[in-house]
C-alpha cells in the first residue's frame, strides 16, 4: 500500500510539472503557430484547448483580427517638384500565419515592414501627380494604386491587406502661412466682386423704383389736370344751359355772386351815389360779358374732345383695376406706353377666343399698352369702357 501511495504521488507531481507544458488554449480572436525547436509546424485557427509535445514544442498567439499599420507623417516630393506632408495608414490581416513566422516572427517587425512598404510606394506615387491634383481630385486613385502595389509585396510575408488610406495631406509648414495669405486674397477678391454686383444690382433697382415713381407721379399729376379739366367742362357746360334757359336771370346771379366776392361785409366805399351806382353797372356788364362766353376756348368741338380725353382716363383706371387683379400687383405698378382710339372689326375687340363666335359689327374702342419690368401688357376696351379684354403682348 505504501508503493502505490507513493506512486499515486509522483503521478499527482508529474502531472502538475507537465501538464502546463503540454496544454495550451487558443482563444476566439486569435491564431497560434506551434513551433518545434523554433521552426514553425502548424498553425491552428479554432478556439479550444490542444496538446504539445512539453519542452520541445512551443505557442506563438497571434491576432486574427484587421492590424493597423500607421505610418507618420512624411513630407512628399510631388510631379510639380511642390511638397505635401502626408499621413497615411494601412489595414491588413495575417492570412498565412507560418509564412508569417518564419519571416517576420512578431506582429512588431511585421508592423515595421508593411510602414515601409507601404510608405515607399506612395512615395512613388505622390511623384506622378501634381500638388493640385492630390488634393482636389486623385487622392482616393493614388491609394488605390498604392494598396494594388502593396498587396503582392506584404503577400510574401503571410499579410493580405484590405485597404489604404490617407488621413491628410497638409502643405508644409513654412509654406502654409502664404497659401493661407493667398487663400484670404482670393476669398477677399470673391467678396469684393460679390459686394460690387450687390451694390450694381441695388443702383439698378433704386434707379428703376425711382423712375416709375416719377412716373407714376406725373401720370397721377396729368390725370388729376385731366380730370379737373373735366369737371370745369362739366361746369361750363352747366351753365351755358342755365344760360340758354333765362339769359337775364343767369346773368343777374352771376352779378350778385360778383358783389358777394368783392363788396365784403366793412367795405368802404368813398365817393358820390353816381359812382357807386357806376361801379354796379361796371360789375353787370363784366358778368353779362362772360355769361356771353359759356364755352371754353375752341368751342363745342374742344369740350367734346376733354369729354372724350376723359373717358379715356376712366377706361385706363379701370384698364390698371385688370392688370392689378390679375398679376396681384398695385395698379401704378402699370406704366402706360401707348393709348389710341380704335375701330375693331367684331364684338371680339380685337381678341378673339377659339371656338367662340362674335358678331360682325365695328365696335369703337381703345387700345392701351401698358409696361411693367420690361414685360408689355395689352387690353382693348369698348368705347365706353363697359368691356375690357386683356390680350397680345409679352405678358400674355
Amino acid at each position: 500500500m505504501k508503493i502505490i501511495a507513493t506512486l499515486l504521488l509522483l503521478a499527482i507531481l508529474a502531472a502538475g510539472i507537465i501538464g502546463p507544458q503540454a496544454l495550451y488554449v487558443i482563444d476566439e480572436t486569435q491564431v497560434a503557430v506551434v513551433t518545434r525547436f523554433g521552426d514553425p509546424v502548424r498553425s491552428i485557427r479554432s478556439p479550444g484547448l490542444y496538446v504539445k509535445t512539453p519542452f520541445i514544442e512551443r505557442v506563438a498567439y497571434l491576432d486574427k483580427r484587421l492590424l493597423v499599420f500607421d505610418a507618420p507623417p512624411d513630407s512628399l516630393l510631388t510631379k510639380d517638384k511642390k511638397r505635401l506632408v502626408i499621413d497615411v495608414y494601412a489595414r491588413g490581416r495575417i492570412e498565412n500565419p507560418l509564412r508569417f513566422v518564419e519571416t517576420l516572427r512578431t506582429e512588431s517587425r511585421a508592423a515595421s515592414r508593411a510602414i515601409d512598404i507601404v510608405a515607399s510606394e506612395l512615395r512613388r506615387e505622390i511623384g506622378l501627380d501634381n500638388q493640385s491634383e492630390i488634393i482636389q481630385t486623385s487622392r482616393e486613385l493614388i491609394m488605390n494604386r498604392v494598396r494594388d502595389a502593396v498587396e503582392p509585396k506584404l503577400l510574401d510575408f503571410g499579410i493580405q491587406i484590405v485597404d489604404v488610406r490617407m488621413k491628410r495631406a497638409d502643405f508644409p509648414g513654412e509654406i502654409a502661412n502664404s497659401i493661407y495669405e493667398r487663400m484670404k486674397a482670393e476669398r477677399q477678391r470673391i467678396a469684393d466682386r460679390e459686394r460690387a454686383a450687390g451694390t450694381k444690382a441695388d443702383l439698378e433697382k433704386r434707379a428703376s423704383v425711382d423712375r416709375q415713381a416719377v412716373v407714376i407721379r406725373s401720370e397721377a399729376q396729368r390725370d388729376a389736370d385731366i380730370i379737373r379739366g373735366c369737371g370745369e367742362a362739366l361746369a361750363i357746360n352747366i351753365f351755358a344751359g342755365a344760360l340758354e334757359q333765362d339769359p337775364e336771370f343767369y346773368t343777374f346771379q352771376r352779378s350778385l355772386e360778383t358783389y358777394q366776392t368783392h363788396l365784403a361785409d366793412k367795405t368802404m366805399f368813398v365817393g358820390s351815389p353816381s359812382d357807386l351806382g357806376a361801379v354796379f353797372d361796371e360789375i353787370r356788364q363784366s358778368a353779362s360779358e362772360s355769361a356771353g362766353v359759356p364755352a371754353s376756348e375752341g368751342g363745342p368741338s374742344a369740350i367734346r374732345q376733354l369729354e372724350s380725353r376723359c373717358d379715356s382716363i376712366e377706361i385706363e383706371t379701370a384698364a390698371r383695376e385688370l392688370l392689378a387683379a390679375e398679376l396681384g400687383l398695385g395698379e401704378r405698378a402699370f406704366i402706360l406706353n401707348s393709348s389710341e382710339q380704335v375701330q375693331w372689326p367684331d364684338a371680339s375687340l380685337g381678341c378673339p377666343e377659339e371656338g367662340v363666335g362674335h358678331a360682325a359689327v365695328i365696335t369703337p374702342g381703345y387700345k392701351l399698352i401698358f409696361e411693367l419690368e420690361g414685360t408689355s401688357y395689352e387690353v382693348h376696351s369698348n368705347l365706353d369702357g363697359s368691356r375690357l379684354v386683356r390680350c397680345g403682348g409679352e405678358g400674355e
